[in-house]
């Protein structure tokens, strides 16, 4: 029963973390979020709350940082990275790392496609696409160095509890 009280209190510090780093003001794309979708997947097997955490902070946030024609496909790619991730049997740091690789790929794709679906029809897709990439590359690094330190912060709260345990 403490275990689960621990994991728990953990699960709303990550919450309450990811929430005030929505408003923190990070560059555009860099964000937690999508980390947390990669990761979600490594720290419980409950498909509802890898999939529904990470878009209900979204669900809760984005109507006080402003809403964007995008959503629907935002929150899409979301729960597709929780979905990615989950696909790999073995939960280990490369996997992680390789989840959040092709998560932010995916995003690329069908965010910029979305976004010039919806109003940039004026300039060419791969313009968009090129004119995407460093905003994509900042969410590659954010999803990388954010999935790192939830894998690190993991793997201590997981190391510091089995020696609590066997106490």
């Amino acid at each position: 029963m403490t275990y689960i009280k621990e994991i728990l209190k953990s699960c709303w510090l990550l919450v309450l973390c990811l929430i005030i780093a929505r408003f923190i003001g990070f560059p555009a794309n860099f964000t937690p979020i999508l980390a947390c979708a990669v990761f979600l997947p490594f720290m419980t097997d409950n498909k509802y709350i890898q999939m529904f955490l990470p878009v209900g902070i979204l669900i809760v946030t984005d109507p006080f940082l402003g809403l964007y024609s995008a959503i629907p496909v935002v929150y899409l790619c979301i729960v597709a990275a929780s979905v990615i991730s989950s696909l790999f049997k073995n939960y280990n740091y490369k996997n992680m790392i390789l989840s959040g690789l092709i998560s932010v790929g995916v995003w690329h794709i069908l965010v910029n496609l979305a976004v010039w679906i919806s109003g940039i029809q004026a300039l060419p897709l791969s313009a968009v696409y090129i004119a995407a990439i460093p905003f994509d590359l900042r969410l590659l690094a954010s999803t990388l160095i954010f999935s790192s330190l939830f894998f690190g912060f993991r793997s201590v709260f997981l190391g510091w509890y089995s020696r609590l345990d066997s106490n």
